[in-house]
């Protein structure tokens, strides 16, 4: 009763925040005002996908965070060589090699020198030496460190650049590959947030060799190149890079100065070359703010900058040995000024003046980068992976459609228990709505997001529930009609069922912990998460709970009648109490079938292959509504016009045309560059914007899935189902024995064929979602088994002169209506998602409805049938060594 009000006290926050509008949810302020004091402030929160909003998986370059982290040490070398008597002439990085390249001067002792730089900077190892010229690198466990401190500081800025931002409830998690998610609930502006949380700001000060003479022996340009001056001049970057890349030595490096062309339209860029040290970075950025730029007489926008007390002595240091050069000020690797020095500047602060373009386009981009340099600039350049986004009238509808197929799912499950279990049944409704209320208090208490497939992980977690305790009423009438006194009967029901509720559900939780542990996908991880919690606290509230209430149900019923009238159904009395059907006798015709049915799957899927979603082949999804109906003929055109590749058409309504899917790539030229694939996205779906405006269009999703992600995912997901059916196998093996672990094996890998041939034959899109309805059938396989492998082994015990037939035919039939009434709850708790539900949710039931239906049969006619297989197979095996140790 405690845990009961407690649980109650915890779902009351999440109660008022599911019944409060959406300008009152997405605002914590006001939301805490609806909140009373005295409750909890953590409470369940909905999901991106029921709300609406932006979901962005960023990248972090971790080989360029330690190139900048050596060319921090190269800075430093200078300023402590000069401190120890040291004369060094240069220390840079060479680039994609990972190494510090330092020049000495010829009276340097390079062993005392490399001696001393290794004890400064710890971590550094010298590894070539050529004349004066030293490479040094950092050893294996500093690489380590550096790049876990990137990955950190990285996920740390972003998390402050949304701090700022001030959006409600944001969720930023860094999952193990290093990859960050960050979802902005109720956000909708994706080109905002790339440009905010992508933009790296990385600040350096290097100085300009205005006396290059490597380009001297450039005469012939190609067309569309001129030359200013000492700088190539052109509008085609690639065309410069290809032109004067080569000629580059080492120790230099080459940028461009940008102007902004046809207001905005073209870009000219300007070649300058730089030393390749940096002199100062943006870790020596103290503050920044938006000032005048008093250098001009127009007083445009610029960004003053405060140096911190080291960086301030240092650009002091370096302004007074670099005077009437030119130093460039380099953001994100463009050159946004390059001011001559005409004297040591001691001030400790600098201004970095900004492009050219309108008044307000320039004070947005002074906003803009004065932001990023206070929450502070990223160690490496990050790409957006995968992009995904939810319209804010989509997220909504998916939310009703979640919330009823919930209560659809659970009405029914209540009826049907109560019809057919009458007392018993309504404890098991009791027990149910506990497990209910239990689940929701700790999803508050740790204030988890409500998703789509966690909606889905809900829905499975009461079949597993339900499951439980028609396990225990079916074992407690077996009981009560095996001549025992009722009570006793009622008692040696729970301990007998006790082992085989643990097994079944066990199983369940290695295929949600394999879900965990294999998949950094956030949809794949909110269905587990919340799979395996409803499974724990199914455990408890159906072993635990149950029994409590059943000895408060029968504490005043004294006589054996009696309790035996408490447990008595109309339907259950009147229904055939045995079976005695010979099931083994269909093995051969079963596996036949089964063989022919997994040949024919499999050959679908080699020669036709699987409709894969962007999740696994990458692309980009576009889902569009529209007012007034369009023809599909019209949607393809204006794709063709678009430049899109491998496009495929879908459409998602009930043959009104205003409903449709477009899946697509960005042309080959660009298919190996993310950034590249992220532009076209974004322009792509200004043009369809711009281009179906006559008929109302509204974007309500986006997903975009780099291929690299594409492919790791895809990866993930094999090795989750090969990972979940391996770990059942030795489970079983260690629980059972050998005879029952390979037919386990055998029908799980039938059921899971038969689920992706849901996939082949109807050429339903196979995404992430897919993933977790196959290992959820798997999951639900190996359950429905171990019920009754328990039941066999506990034949083989207790009638040992039986042969195997006989115990299993007869296990089979003893647990057959637990078998058909798990399998039917189980399918009405789905009921709901199937008549509400559409797209990835649907597909996801409808799969579970597959698998349940093949997994209850494979049980009986393959999982059973092949103990016996197997038992004969190892016979044959024995005789044979037999045979051969008497020659």
């Amino acid at each position: 009763i405690t845990l009961t009000l407690l649980a109650v006290y915890g779902v009351i926050p999440s109660i008022i925040y599911f019944t409060q509008p959406a300008e009152i949810r997405n605002n914590p302020e006001l939301l805490a005002k609806k909140i009373p004091s005295w409750l909890p402030s953590s409470h369940i929160k909905l999901g991106l996908d029921l709300q609406g909003g932006v979901l962005l998986v960023l990248g972090v370059n971790v080989s360029e965070a330690l190139d900048n982290k050596l060319s921090r040490i190269g800075t430093e070398t200078m300023r402590w060589a000069e401190d120890e008597g040291y004369i060094v002439k240069t220390a840079y990085v060479v680039k994609d090699k990972k190494l510090l390249r330092v020049e000495v001067d010829d009276s340097v002792d390079t062993g005392s020198f490399k001696v001393d730089m290794t004890k400064e900077f710890l971590g550094l190892s010298a590894v070539a030496e050529s004349g004066t010229t030293i490479d040094f690198e950092y050893k294996a466990e500093q690489v380590k460190s550096i790049e876990k401190g990137a990955l950190e500081q990285a996920e740390r800025v972003v998390r402050n650049r949304i701090d700022k931002w001030g959006v409600a409830e944001p969720d930023i998690t860094r999952r193990t590959d290093g990859n960050i998610i960050v979802q902005l609930p109720g956000f909708g502006d994706p080109k905002k947030a790339k440009e905010l949380l992508g933009r790296t700001a990385q600040l350096k000060f290097k100085i300009v060799d205005d006396e290059f003479k490597g380009f001297d022996a450039v005469k012939d340009l190609p067309e569309g190149v001129q030359k200013e001056g000492s700088q190539f001049v052109s509008e085609d970057k690639e065309k410069l890079v290809t032109l004067l890349g080569s000629l580059i030595p080492e120790d230099r490096e080459l940028l461009f100065e940008e102007e902004q062309l046809a207001g905005g339209k073209k870009v000219k860029y300007k070649s300058i070359v730089v030393m390749a040290a940096i002199e100062l970075s943006g870790e020596d950025v103290l503050d920044a703010a938006v000032v005048s730029d008093s250098s001009g007489y127009s007083n445009r926008p610029a960004v003053s900058m405060k140096l911190t007390g080291t960086g301030g002595k240092r650009f002091a240091d370096i302004t007074g040995q670099n005077i009437h050069k030119r130093m460039a000020i380099i953001l994100d690797d463009v050159v946004t000024s390059a001011p001559v020095i005409q004297t040591r500047i001691a001030g400790g602060s600098a201004q970095i003046t900004l492009g050219s373009g309108s008044y307000n386009e320039i004070l947005e981009e002074a906003n803009n980068l004065t932001f990023i340099l206070k929450s502070g600039a990223l160690p490496a350049t990050i790409q957006v992976l995968e992009e995904r986004q939810v319209g804010a009238s989509l997220g909504p509808e998916l939310a009703k459609q979640g919330i009823y197929s919930i209560m659809v799912g659970v009405l029914l499950i209540l009826m049907f228990m109560v019809v057919y279990y009458v007392r018993s049944g309504l404890i098991a409704c009791l027990i149910l709505l506990l497990n209910g209320v239990f689940l929701f208090a700790i999803m508050a208490g740790f204030g988890f997001a409500l998703t789509l497939p966690g909606i889905a992980g809900f829905v499975l977690s009461l079949g597993v529930a339900v499951d439980a305790n028609i396990l225990i009423n079916e074992r407690i009438r077996q009981e009560l009609n095996s001549g025992r006194s009722a009570r006793f009967a009622v008692s040696e029901a729970f301990k007998k069922v006790l082992s085989t509720i643990v097994d079944s559900n066990l199983t369940s939780l290695i295929a949600a912990f394999v879900l965990l542990e294999n998949n950094s996908s956030g949809p794949i991880r909110g269905f587990a998460v919340t799979l395996t919690i409803g499974i724990l606290v199914s455990l408890f509230t159906s072993i635990y709970c149950n029994k409590i209430l059943y000895n408060f149900a029968l504490r005043n019923v004294t006589t054996d009648s009696g309790i035996r009238a408490w447990f008595a159904s109309y339907l259950v009395d009147k229904r055939i109490k045995e079976t005695h059907i010979n099931f083994l006798s269909f093995s051969k015709i079963s596996a036949t079938i089964a063989t022919l049915l997994a040949v024919a799957i499999l050959a679908s899927c080699f020669v036709r292959g699987l409709n894969w979603s962007v999740d696994f082949a990458g692309g980009s999804e576009i889902e569009l509504t529209f007012e007034k109906a369009i023809e599909p003929d019209q949607l393809r055109k204006t794709a063709a016009d678009l430049n899109l590749s491998n496009l495929t058409l879908q459409s998602l309504g009930q043959d009104d045309n205003k409903d449709f899917l477009l899946k697509f790539e960005a042309p080959k030229t660009q298919s190996d560059d993310e950034q590249a694939q992220q532009a076209f996205l974004n322009s792509t779906k200004d043009k369809l914007t711009d281009a179906l405006s006559d008929y109302g269009v509204q974007i309500m999703k986006i997903d975009y899935v780099g291929p690299k992600i594409g492919s790791e995912l895809r990866s993930q997901g094999l090795t989750s189902m090969l990972l979940t059916i391996a770990m059942i196998f030795l489970y079983i093996l260690l629980r059972f024995d050998m005879r029952f672990a390979p037919g386990a094996v055998l029908k799980m890998t039938l059921d899971t064929v038969v689920a992706i041939g849901f996939f082949a034959f109807f050429w339903r899109s196979f995404d992430l979602t897919s993933i977790a309805a196959i290992l959820t059938v798997i999951g639900y396989s190996i359950n429905d088994t171990i019920v009754i492998y328990d039941r066999v082994r506990e034949n083989f015990t207790l009638f040992p002169k039986k042969d195997s037939v006989s115990n299993i035919n007869t296990a089979i039939n003893e647990t057959l209506s637990r078998t058909i009434n798990t399998s039917l709850t189980s399918i009405l708790s789905l009921v709901g998602v199937l008549i509400f539900a559409s797209g990835q949710l649907w597909n996801f039931a409808a799969t579970m409805v597959i698998g349940i239906i093949s997994a209850t049969l494979s049980s009986i006619f393959i999982g059973c049938p092949a103990i016996i297989w197997i038992s004969k197979i190892r016979a044959y095996i024995e005789s044979r060594k037999s045979k051969a140790s008497s020659l």
